[in-house]
């Protein structure tokens, strides 16, 4: 195996792979990102057997097709602290030798046969949607995610996809976020999946670097697992893979309260940054913030024995009575900074009901509130 690359576009790729590799296995080999490098590019792979990727190099000069399995770590180590534009690579008998101007390092790594396969993506099947469509989508419910809960179905993403209509629902108990989209050739019977997130954060990262926005991503959905993938911005590609989570989710649509008759509208960034101030004076004993809704203004205000009292006014648009409830100020951060549109909606039934965020019909937002004494 010999092949002279680019340093920048290589180390990037290890940087990818490298968000999949186990931080403790007991198999060596799962701590190492292979390398197939033919005549056409190179590919690394990596995986913890529950999620995978294979990213594809186009701008490599192929002098000797071969395999190499190296440790993750230590390779985008080195190639981080190298400055040259070119570096060549080459490998035999569990061992790679990385050369560049005044450097050089010899690595001992292990046999890629060991390395367990990934599935490449299949020739029918799939359906698709633009990058930027999916990536502001899983912007929207990522964050809500439940983290090592016992529900495991909680720790990932819920796919719902129907024809044209694709659903990505996300909570954790306390919150919960739901993103719509459209897409083209999905099932005419609606599908649904639960995808891990650390498989949700691979494909977010990935997503972002696709510098063509016209290229459309396409999804491959089993009763098994998923796998996504499209060109990446150096001219070589992506595919990232995942096994689904087991279990049933949650009825979404009887989480989120129907008939709210208290609406107020306001400015999405004025009230993240009056959401802001207000949590500057709370802390783990008194998280919450109060909001005080009341004819053209929303108050917001924090009190901690120790810190002091914020209190902070904002515009809204709202005419029903007096309202006042509180939140986690942390759960309408996550939800605003999500956001894309200049204002969106707060509805409810009650001061002791879950507060429901809408921006048009793409993104709903269900959080619960609290009390605070």
């Amino acid at each position: 195996m010999k092949a002279v690359c680019d340093r920048a576009a290589l180390t990037h790729g290890i940087q990818v792979a490298s968000g999949v590799v186990p931080h403790r296995s007991p198999k060596p080999a799962l701590a190492c990102v292979k390398l197939e490098v033919r005549k056409d590019g190179i590919t690394l792979l990596a995986t913890d057997l529950e999620v995978g990727i294979r990213f594809g190099l186009a701008k490599m000069e192929v002098q000797e097709p071969g395999d190499a399995l190296l440790p993750a770590e230590r390779l985008g180590a080195i190639l981080r602290e190298l400055e040259a534009e070119t570096i060549t690579l080459a490998g035999a008998d569990q061992a790679a030798e990385i050369t560049a101007p005044g450097s050089r390092f010899k690595m001992l790594g292990d046999n890629p046969a060991d390395f367990p396969s990934i599935p490449e993506f299949p020739d029918s099947g799939a359906f698709t949607l633009k990058p930027d469509d999916l990536l502001a989508m899983i912007h929207r419910v990522i964050f809500a995610t439940a983290r090592e809960n016992t529900r495991y179905a909680l720790n990932g993403v819920l796919w719902e996809v129907e024809g044209a209509n694709l659903s990505l629902v996300a909570t954790d108990g306390r919150r919960l976020a739901l993103a719509r989209g459209k897409c083209k050739d999905g099932p005419h019977k609606t599908l649904q999946a639960i995808v891990p997130s650390k498989a949700m954060q691979l494909i977010e990262r990935c997503l972002a670097d696709v510098s063509d926005k016209k290229t459309d991503v396409r999804i491959a959905l089993s009763e098994k697992d998923i796998l996504v993938t499209s060109p990446s911005a150096d001219g070589g590609f992506w595919v990232a893979y995942s096994r689904l989570v087991e279990g049933h989710f949650p009825k979404y649509e009887d989480v989120i309260p129907k008939e709210c008759d208290k609406k107020v509208t306001l400015a999405t960034v004025a009230f993240l940054g009056g959401v802001r101030k207000a949590a500057l004076l709370t802390n783990e004993e008194s998280r919450g913030i109060h909001l005080k809704f009341a004819g053209d203004e929303v108050v917001l205000t924090s009190k901690t024995p120790e810190m002091g009292e914020a209190e902070i006014h904002l515009p809204a648009t709202y005419g029903g009575e007096t309202l006042e409830m509180a939140f986690d100020p942390n759960f309408l951060v996550d939800a605003l900074k999500a956001m894309d549109s200049e204002e969106f909606v707060f509805a409810f039934k009650g001061p002791a009901k879950p507060g429901v965020m809408t921006e048009g019909r793409s993104f709903t937002y269900v959080v619960m509130p609290i009390s605070v004494v």
